[in-house]
């Protein structure tokens, strides 16, 4: 009886695992499809210079419409070795990781999910972010002075600059609470 009640608390925290998991990365699918699909149209409708300003203000209702009840179980964000916004500063659980794919472009790094847990047992997912082509517009080498501008009126402490297509941009974390 002994056994069976082990290999029930093995086989069940395995499935709770893969349940994270499986969460998780639909989780940061969710984020990052309603962020570029709300993005993309503002920038057809108005142009990126309005796009930015959209950005800024509704970033945060748009994660958060994304997460939906997910939001009860999950703490969720973007953050990177180059950061735009103050507020996606660099978790120090997630410094290491940033280190290791500086520099790095698509396909350089064979990518399977990121899951840790922390001291206090929580579990965190990262799912990496790479430049896209529509990305350069704000993020790339040659930002054109109009945006430029914007981006420093709402960003003043801006780094997140000089990026080329399919390098490694930052990550979207999500932790349980």
């Amino acid at each position: 009886m002994k056994w069976f009640l082990v290999l029930s608390s093995l086989l069940f925290s395995d499935i709770h695992a893969q349940d994270f998991q499986t969460e998780a990365k639909n989780l940061t699918d969710d984020l990052k499809e309603s962020l570029m699909k709300n993005l993309s149209e503002k920038i057809s409708k108005d142009g990126v210079v309005e796009a930015v300003s959209f950005c800024h203000l509704n970033v945060k209702s748009i994660a958060k419409a994304a997460a939906a009840d997910r939001i009860k179980k999950y703490e969720f964000g973007r953050t990177s070795h180059k950061i735009r916004n103050v507020d996606n500063a660099p978790q120090p659980w997630a410094e290491d990781y940033l280190k290791d794919f500086e520099g790095k472009k698509k396909g350089e790094i064979k990518m399977t999910p990121i899951i840790f847990k922390l001291d206090n047992g929580k579990r965190v997912y990262l799912r990496p972010l790479y430049v896209e082509a529509k990305c350069l517009l704000c993020h790339g080498d040659n930002v054109s002075k109009n945006i430029h501008d914007k981006i420093q009126e709402l960003y003043p402490k801006d780094k997140a600059l000089g990026f080329k297509l399919n390098e490694f941009r930052g990550f979207i974390w999500v932790k349980e609470k």
